[in-house]
């Protein structure tokens, strides 16, 4: 800390002024594919898709800097409600798309409560609305990063290839574009821009396509960086002041325009999804049956599942099938025999993720090296082998 941060920090404490803020940066990734990109390819919205890990940067800011106090990886079962139960009681949260998707997935099979979304700031919505356009182009993480802190972003901003990463097709489990970065970098790159933004009171935007928050494949790429003056009340939003109007209006924005950031344009798709989030839906009896008599035959493992559990399965579903399962439970109506059997394979999925986690690596590897090639095809069998019996079961 220099001289004059010194001073000054002094001078506010001989003033009695208040404690330093408490925040806490979020990152998520997705375990599957859901985002998929590609010709005729419509990608499911942030209803639809499945939280795989979350990364926790916990800091203090005194008025001057940011102070990093701790960390956090979130993984392994059920890292949406951990995800959530980690944030509750936190002064303010600060994610880069926290409320256009992550919130988004995670309330689809955990609750997510108001008092957290009061405390919630998302920096891609804010310089969204700062920037003033129609479309989110130069907003997403990876270009402010460059804009505001000439420091390029280290984990892919999306997929490089939608091959085999439809919704509601083929076996899901980790994007294998996704890598092995630690989404705490991403939650420091966060922390880094909230940073940049407070000091300087202005942010600048990058050029280049819309962020993946945009589903409708609008695309003006190009666009000429630009910088914008903060407000006083820009500065309170971002520091807790004042509610960010996305996050006061979000569960109303989702649930009727299926969008957070206005004026993109709304989506019917992750509106029809968001009126049967897990708050809204009773127990999924059908879908634990179909645990059940899995659990009986031996093919997923004794231990009991919970509700989430059994909503991630739905999750893995293309988002028509995850409405239709989800407004059968809601009504009382019955699963066809299509459902069953595709929620049947979903659950062994969920219950299996290393099997899936190699799956996938191997898929990867199969690009290169003969000898992933060579794997790829045993696993396949034995995937179809897997499947085979799973069905026979629910038969």
């Amino acid at each position: 800390m220099g001289k004059a941060s010194r001073r000054r920090r002094e001078h506010r404490q001989g003033q009695g002024q208040p404690r330093p803020l408490a925040l806490t940066f979020c990152d998520v990734d997705f375990e599957r594919g859901s985002r998929a990109h590609g010709r005729g390819v419509a990608p499911a919205p942030p209803e639809g898709w499945v939280i795989g890990r979350a990364g926790l940067v916990h800091a203090e800011w005194d008025g001057d800097q940011l102070h990093v106090t701790g960390q956090e990886l979130i993984e392994g079962p059920r890292p949406a409600s951990r995800m959530i139960n980690a944030l509750t009681g936190k002064q303010l949260v600060v994610g880069h798309g926290i409320l256009t998707a992550d919130l988004r997935a995670a309330v689809m099979v955990t609750d997510v409560p108001d008092s957290l979304l009061r405390r919630t700031v998302d920096t891609l919505a804010f310089a969204h609305r700062i920037r003033g356009k129609r479309y989110p182009t130069g907003c997403g993480l990876a270009a402010l990063a460059k804009a505001n802190l000439r420091d390029p972003r280290a984990k892919p901003a999306q997929p490089s290839s939608a091959a085999g990463l439809r919704p509601g097709g083929g076996m899901h489990g980790m994007s294998p574009e996704r890598g092995d970065s630690d989404p705490r970098d991403d939650a420091l790159l966060v922390a880094r821009l909230w940073q940049t933004m407070i000091t300087t009171r202005a942010l600048s935007w990058g050029a280049g396509s819309p962020s993946w928050t945009h589903y409708h494949g609008n695309t003006r790429p190009g666009t000429p960086a630009g910088a914008a003056a903060l407000a006083e009340e820009n500065i309170a939003e971002l520091t807790g002041q004042q509610r960010q109007i996305e996050a006061a209006e979000w569960a109303q924005r989702v649930r009727f325009e299926g969008r957070v950031m206005r004026p993109t344009n709304t989506d019917s798709v992750a509106a029809m999804l968001a009126l049967h989030s897990a708050r809204d839906l009773p127990a999924p009896q059908q879908v634990r049956e179909l645990a059940d008599a899995l659990q009986e035959a031996g093919e997923i493992p004794p231990d009991r599942l919970d509700t989430e559990d059994l909503l991630t399965a739905i999750q893995c579903l293309g988002p028509r099938q995850n409405i239709d399962v989800r407004e059968r439970i809601l009504n009382g109506k019955k699963l066809t025999k299509l459902l069953r059997g595709n929620l049947a394979i979903y659950l062994w999925e969920v219950t299996h993720p290393e099997w899936m986690n190699t799956f996938w690596e191997t898929r990867k590897l199969a690009r290169t090296t003969a000898i992933g090639e060579l794997r790829l095809s045993h696993l396949r069998l034995e995937q179809r082998k897997i499947r085979g019996r799973v069905l026979d079961v629910i038969e």
